[in-house]
């Protein structure tokens, strides 16, 4: 017993050290000095706001001081954005949201560029997918069922979605290969779009997997398909195919997270936040939370976090082109 403690308690404190290492290495460019606020553009309760507040607690822990997550919503995320933007360059003001900001800009609802606005930390690759849920008493057992019916009354079934959002995106997607006519309504975040699916406001939405498995499970939701950065399933749900599998070949877009501070900002304190968000998201323990949530993350380095940032903004441009959102 005794040597089965002293194993574990060794192998805890590995873990908290490799955490901690690069916080001791970030102190040195004076980050973090205080509390950081970690603006989130979306109501609690959604994905983003969920993967934010795991890392956040992260953050705090293995630093040492507080890290605080702020929701901010309104204007699509614009009101947050903004408050970022603006914000004194020191490293205690931070947004964390995902590549849907780039289509906003694109799609002329926020008029800063995120790649030259703003100093990018972090890109990360976002596992998983994003579901087209419909409450589990519709009428529509499957993908084409809905696209069927919206066919057959043009406009007559809602899709909630995030206006010029990355759930607008792949709404128009949908559309480009199966010709549906739903009637896109502005619902807001993932939280907002889940009361109101459940509450009959609108037929059916795009939201993350994550988030819709619990009402699935709870009997509430049902899942038609599933769409992300490759067509292949999601092995979360591996039981549904995706929209790509089902012949929808155009629904495919992926998800990154962004962690972004305001232009002008040290590039030490830049590094410094890279490195922070980096260790935190390898560490075992915390990945596998986020991957039990089924919110698996990846990281870059700063110069292919960029790269990557640059190819996602021209291939988001091509498709808001193609789907005449630009």
């Amino acid at each position: 017993m005794t040597t089965d403690l002293t194993r574990r308690s060794l192998i805890a404190l590995a873990a908290a050290t490799s955490l901690t290492l690069p916080f001791a290495a970030a102190a040195q460019s004076g980050w973090p000095s205080g509390t950081v606020q970690m603006i989130v553009p979306v109501r609690a309760g959604g994905g983003t706001d969920v993967a934010a507040r795991v890392i956040a607690e992260a953050l705090q822990t293995a630093s040492g001081q507080n890290v605080v997550v702020v929701n901010v919503d309104g204007g699509g995320g614009a009101v947050g954005f903004e408050q970022v933007r603006t914000a004194s360059p020191d490293g205690s003001t931070i947004l964390f949201f995902h590549s849907g900001m780039i289509n906003a800009h694109i799609t002329g609802r926020y008029p800063h560029d995120p790649l030259t606005a703003f100093a990018a930390a972090n890109v990360i690759p976002v596992g998983g997918s994003y579901s087209l849920a419909v409450r589990a008493d519709s009428p529509w057992a499957t993908t084409a069922d809905l696209v069927a019916a919206s066919i057959a009354a043009p406009n007559s079934l809602s899709l909630g979605v995030q206006l010029t959002g990355t759930s607008h995106f792949m709404a128009g997607l949908l559309a480009l290969d199966s010709g549906a006519q739903l009637r896109l309504v502005e619902a807001g975040g993932d939280a907002d779009k889940l009361v109101q699916l459940q509450g009959g406001q609108i037929d059916a939405a795009f939201v993350n997997t994550p988030g819709t498995l619990q009402f699935v499970q709870s009997g509430a939701l049902r899942i038609l398909g599933t769409l992300s950065g490759t067509p292949d399933r999601d092995s979360a749900v591996a039981d549904i195919p995706s929209l790509a599998e089902q012949g929808y070949e155009s629904a495919v877009l992926g998800l990154d997270f962004l962690v972004l501070l305001p232009a002008g900002t040290d590039p030490a304190i830049v590094s410094a936040v890279h490195a922070s968000f980096n260790s935190v998201i390898e560490d075992p323990a915390i990945a596998e939370r986020l991957a039990t949530m089924r919110f698996p993350l990846s990281t870059t380095t700063e110069a292919d976090g960029n790269a990557r940032l640059t190819d996602t903004a021209a291939r988001l441009r091509e498709t808001a082109a193609l789907l005449g959102l630009n």
